[in-house]
């Protein structure tokens, strides 16, 4: 009677035993579902967010190292206009916008001067010869014409002083007449490429 009630407590036993893993294997299959679950549906979208978060925040610092290079550019180049502000004052003079080509002019009679030459008469005209092509876009050629009155034997340090000429003037042609004056003087006329820019806005 006794080893019956013992097996009967046994059998509970293992009925209990049985009872209990089955419990922890549901549980244990439940928390693993839960885990896949949370695992698809939070951690998954997670995870990509964070990516394009981080791809965002890389495309940014480009942006940025981008910008930096730029602006340490404008300074610099800021700093080399600031530099040269001067020498784009001069150039105004030296190249004009408005066709007002006042340096030229007044660095003429110096030169004459230099030379023995007296000046006879100046004139500005369209540059005629269509042929003629520059490097530059902005530069237009000009023609600059003059009537001189000196001695003949000094006429070729004149030209090479007229082509000294910061404005950079180009001789095109030369004239002279057959009669001298009471000085014994000959009259020449020469005519000069000039330069302006074409764009009166061009240094504003």
């Amino acid at each position: 009677m006794e080893e019956k009630q013992s097996n009967t407590q046994e059998y509970i036993k293992i009925f209990r035993e049985s009872s209990e893993k089955k419990q922890g294997y549901i549980f244990a299959a439940i928390t693993i579902i839960v885990s896949v679950l949370l695992i698809v549906f939070a951690i998954r979208p997670t995870i990509s967010t964070i990516t394009t978060i981080n791809a965002e925040i890389a495309q940014k610092k480009l942006l940025s190292a981008s910008l930096d290079s730029k602006i340490d550019a404008l300074s610099k180049l800021d700093k080399q206009y600031t530099g040269a502000e001067e020498q784009f004052n001069n150039l105004k003079l030296i190249y004009p916008a408005d066709g007002d080509f006042g340096l030229l002019l007044a660095n003429i009679q110096p030169v004459l001067a230099k030379d023995s030459f007296s000046l006879g008469g100046v004139s500005f005209d369209e540059y005629q010869d269509e042929d003629f092509t520059l490097s530059t876009k902005v530069l237009e050629p000009y023609s600059f014409k003059l009537n001189v009155v000196g001695s003949s034997a000094n006429i070729v340090n004149l030209l090479k002083d007229l082509e000294s000429l910061p404005m950079s003037p180009v001789i095109e042609s030369l004239s002279f007449s057959d009669q001298k004056d009471s000085n014994n003087a000959t009259a020449f006329y020469i005519e000069l490429r000039v330069y302006k820019i074409d764009n009166v806005n061009f240094y504003n």
